[in-house]
């Protein structure tokens, strides 16, 4: 008994010394490449999630836990609009059992199982989720915004007052250790915005990063390649970034653009995010967005407000409200807009990316 004993000592032993060097040999690998931006100590959490997602399939329904902001009114027809903070798309819903369990939810505050139809921004099924489902979704903790949120009219501003970066209080002395606050010229932004281009999930890769990026599918997730060309422009480039957010949470106002670089479809949210970066121009610092799955360069922010009303998609088409948001902010936690999710070790980022990768705007 007691060398049986001890051979289940042994093997204990030898197998976690086995562990430990191969973590070891991934460790090193990880310092080593160099290409490779995204090993950091939290790589581990993020793999883990991952794994149990996988990409979303062209044309099909998708099905995902979500947590309800907003239910507006129906309107002559009977469809009712309905808002998640987990996803940016508005979506129809006519009256029945499915809006009845919507608005339940809606009521405790609680999260659903959701089965829908992204392309024609229709809910199909609304279940309870499971327990593995809800502790996997269950997201970093929400902050109240120290951020500068305003209300906005895009039709009395002028682009000059919006893009006044010293107005909006984005150039600071709170900058991270080892972070420049002001790109110095455009062409260095651009130079990393062509970087970003370069991980987009449609072009097919070799990529650079652990995950490749989603741009090609615009319905939803600017919340994770938002998150990801921020970290990008951090670890990479390092340049301090912000999150610009839009809104449309005034009445049954919608954000509205055309997907032109990706088929021309009409695509309408009720929020959208971006990075947003201080760029020294001949005439001052100005604040550039990037956002690849709309532009092919970094564009002033008044530039980047003015294509999200676009009146041919929808004839309600109104930002009507902005906030600018520390890097850290990752979704609305609710549907003010001045309380927001966090995603520190990025598992909801490469998750929604692998769940997008596949997919794209306009079928």
């Amino acid at each position: 008994m007691k060398n049986i004993i001890a051979r289940k000592k042994m093997n204990l032993n030898t197998a976690l010394l086995l562990g430990l060097f191969i973590s070891l040999v991934a460790f090193s690998s990880c310092k080593k490449a160099n290409n490779h931006i995204d090993c950091t100590k939290s790589e581990g959490i993020m793999k883990e999630s991952v794994t149990a997602m996988t990409p979303a399939v062209q044309n099909e329904e998708l099905t995902q836990v979500l947590t309800v902001a907003k239910i507006r009114t129906a309107n002559a027809g009977g469809i009712s609009e309905v808002l998640f903070l987990e996803n940016a798309e508005i979506f129809q819903v006519n009256e029945g059992p499915v809006l009845e369990s919507l608005k339940l939810a809606f009521s405790k505050n609680t999260k659903v199982q959701v089965t829908f139809d992204p392309w024609q921004a229709g809910i199909k099924e609304v279940n309870k989720p499971t327990t593995q489902e809800l502790t996997r979704t269950n997201g970093g903790e929400f902050v109240t915004s120290t951020g500068t949120a305003r209300t906005i009219n895009l039709a009395t501003s002028t682009n000059e007052s919006i893009d006044d970066v010293s107005s909006m209080g984005i150039i600071n002395l709170t900058t991270p250790t080892g972070l420049t606050n002001v790109v110095p010229d455009l062409a260095t932004a651009q130079a990393m915005f062509n970087y970003l281009t370069t991980q987009c999930c449609a072009i097919g890769g070799p990529y650079s990063l652990d995950y490749c990026i989603s741009f090609q599918y615009c319905q939803d997730g600017c919340y994770a390649r938002a998150h990801k060309m921020c970290y990008v422009i951090n670890n990479k480039y390092h340049f301090d970034t912000h999150k610009i957010f839009s809104f449309a949470n005034s009445g049954g106002s919608s954000l509205s653009v055309r997907g032109d670089k990706w088929g021309g479809c009409c695509i309408n949210w009720w929020y959208h995010v971006a990075p947003l970066v201080n760029v020294k121009t001949p005439t001052g610092v100005k604040s550039y967005v990037f956002d690849p799955a709309m532009f092919n360069q970094p564009v002033l922010l008044s530039t980047w407000l003015h294509f999200q009303e676009n009146p041919a998609c929808s004839g309600s088409a109104n930002v009507s409200m902005i906030n600018i948001q520390p890097t850290s902010s990752y979704s609305p936690a609710g549907y003010s807009g001045l309380t927001f999710n966090t995603d520190a070790f990025y598992s909801s980022t490469n998750s929604t990316l692998v769940r997008y990768s596949g997919l794209i705007t306009c079928p």
